[in-house]
């Protein structure tokens, strides 16, 4: 499988990790400090996705390319909120009661 990836980690909401998967195999993992924390606001968080490139962007500013084994096949657009069971190192730890929410205000898909 393909997939490209904005992540917040419930562990640390003022970071974001961008990662791509090309074929099923990852490790592209890029952590960037956002300077804010993203639980408190919304922002706009975006990537460009071309045949040489991928571009992620935060709030029209361009914080990560990656150029190496871009993903191909044309894939979805999913947003979800995971509880990562057994990634407690990655993600903290989430004791299964406590109510977790994401917002979403919108989500736009452009094709070029």
């Amino acid at each position: 499988w393909d997939e490209i990836d904005i992540e917040f980690l419930g562990k640390d909401t003022t970071k974001v990790q961008f990662n791509y998967y090309t074929n099923g195999v990852g490790n592209h993992e890029k952590i960037v400090d956002l300077g804010f924390d993203a639980a408190n606001a919304y922002h706009t968080y975006a990537f460009d996705w071309q045949p040489n490139s991928i571009k992620w962007y935060v709030d029209g500013q361009l914080k990560h390319t990656a150029t190496s084994q871009i993903p191909t096949t044309p894939g979805k657009i999913m947003m979800n909120l995971w509880n990562g069971t057994g990634v407690d190192e990655w993600l903290g730890s989430y004791n299964g009661v406590t109510p977790l929410y994401a917002h979403y205000d919108w989500v736009r898909y452009t094709k070029k």
